[in-house]
């Protein structure tokens, strides 16, 4: 709440400030009508923001994101403005129509729609993770499924989760509390906040006795589906005569919605190079002055439909790196297998290399290859032609979409991603595609890329 009255206080500065450079203000109110007015007004967005039901996921979700939230958020400030627009005409002249006051509603609403989700997502993001306790967090299932959710709480700090440890019926490793049938007790005992299902050996009806017995007020139960590999954010739960159903949304690639997204891509490629072409001189300059060699490199990939194409990146290691690979391969460091070739110091890159690849900056001549088709600013990383060949089945259907800059394993967690987590977040983006998904992935991609996170 003190988050959003901030951010609406600034907006409705910045509006009348936007308003008296653009004319006249179209009411001057008296000082006592502004002491009582304000107030008011801040009280009554917050009462706006709780019908939206806008505080209420809080502390129910494991990471409520500020940009999930951006629809509600507009719908709600569509509606106090609105409101306020009314009274606002009603003060001035009589419900009489004025010049400026629909365009000052106007102004607040585009401020209000990029503070609001701005300082939400600062809160979560630095703020609350410093003054909260961290929610204890028990597993039930200690196999694959419940060791994968341990890494990604462990991964996620900004989760604001603890993980305590698990419980299974048969001992699979460290951190096991006990058996399935002390959860209840376990629960009581380590001051436990929230119980996450993932997998176990133990009879099911065994296993759902005690999480209704678990499930209480003070407790949040959280559920890994079975096949959750195939699931997407779009997902929604249905209804069969009270039986909830998972239903992932129809997989559709027209002509229309291919258009659209290159439409995008088009406007936003071209655009982007104008703004930035000052940045790429500069780190055109400094690679040549750095090292001998070209300012670009340039590879080999796979794009849609298995079609090779020539990607453009600055050139961030020794001129001839490439040749050296196979030289280092002992060295490899990329987790889980698989034929991609990363190490977290690698003697190739350059002192100039290393920075760019720091804030990610050797990817931007990719914009190149969006203007031209050969890439998306979101979509499957394009991997190199023979890391790209050894992915078949079910993963190839990576390929039938058009590789993108950054993409959903690259917001998630670039580099620090095992590689078959790498290639089943590629399967998943492709199988349930939304032009809001891309939107909500770019927008996602600029704090992990000031993060820098997992780049090297």
């Amino acid at each position: 709440m003190v988050a959003d009255l901030l951010a609406i206080q600034i907006a409705l500065v910045g509006m009348y400030g936007l308003a008296e450079m653009i004319g006249p203000p179209a009411f001057i109110a008296p000082d006592w009508l502004i002491a009582v007015a304000w107030p008011a007004v801040s009280v009554a967005w917050i009462v706006v923001f709780a019908a939206y039901r806008l505080y209420e996921g809080e502390s129910r979700a494991i990471a409520p994101a500020s940009f999930d939230e951006v629809g509600k958020t507009f719908h709600a400030l569509l509606a106090g403005s609105l409101v306020l627009l009314v009274i606002g005409q009603g003060l001035k002249k009589g419900f009489d129509i004025s010049l400026y006051t629909p365009l000052e509603a106007l102004m607040f609403l585009g401020i209000a729609l990029v503070l609001v989700p701005v300082f939400r997502g600062a809160l979560r993001t630095w703020v609350l993770p410093a003054v909260m306790r961290p929610r204890r967090t028990i597993i039930v299932g200690a196999g694959p499924v419940g060791q994968l959710v341990r890494r990604k709480i462990d991964a996620h700090p900004e989760y604001g989760l603890e993980l305590v440890g698990f419980v299974d019926d048969r001992p699979k490793g460290e951190r096991q509390l006990g058996r399935i049938s002390d959860l209840t007790r376990l629960v009581d005992e380590r001051e436990i906040d929230w119980v996450v299902i993932a997998d176990s050996d133990a009879p099911y009806d065994d296993t759902l006795a005690l999480l209704r017995a678990v499930r209480r007020p003070d407790v949040h139960l959280s559920i890994v589906p079975t096949y959750f590999e195939l699931f997407a954010s779009n997902a929604t739960i249905e209804d069969i005569e009270g039986m909830p159903v998972v239903s992932l949304p129809p997989m559709r690639f027209s002509r229309t919605v291919r258009a659209l997204k290159r439409s995008v891509d088009v406007l936003a490629s071209g655009l982007g190079l104008l703004a930035i072409s000052p940045l790429l001189a500069v780190c055109a300059v400094a690679i040549k002055l750095d090292s001998p060699g070209p300012v670009f490199f340039r590879q080999r990939r796979h794009g849609r439909g298995g079609r090779e194409f020539e990607i453009v990146k600055f050139r961030t290691m020794r001129d001839g790196a490439e040749a050296e690979r196979f030289a280092l391969a002992s060295q490899n460091q990329m987790e889980g297998g698989g034929p991609l070739f990363k190490i977290h110091e690698d003697p190739r890159v350059t002192r100039v290399g290393r920075v760019l690849r720091k804030w990610s900056i050797d990817e931007l001549p990719q914009l190149w290859n969006v203007l031209r088709g050969e890439m998306s600013l979101v979509g499957p990383r394009p991997f190199v032609v023979h890391e790209s060949e050894q992915i078949t089945g079910w993963a190839s259907r990576r390929l039938e979409t058009t590789p993108g800059i950054t993409g959903l394993w690259q917001v998630l967690g670039r580099n620090d991603i095992p590689f078959e987590e790498m290639v089943k977040l590629d399967y998943v983006y492709v199988t349930n595609w939304s032009l809001w998904w891309d939107i909500k992935i770019l927008v996602q991609t600029l704090p992990v890329v000031l993060n820098r996170k997992g780049a090297y």
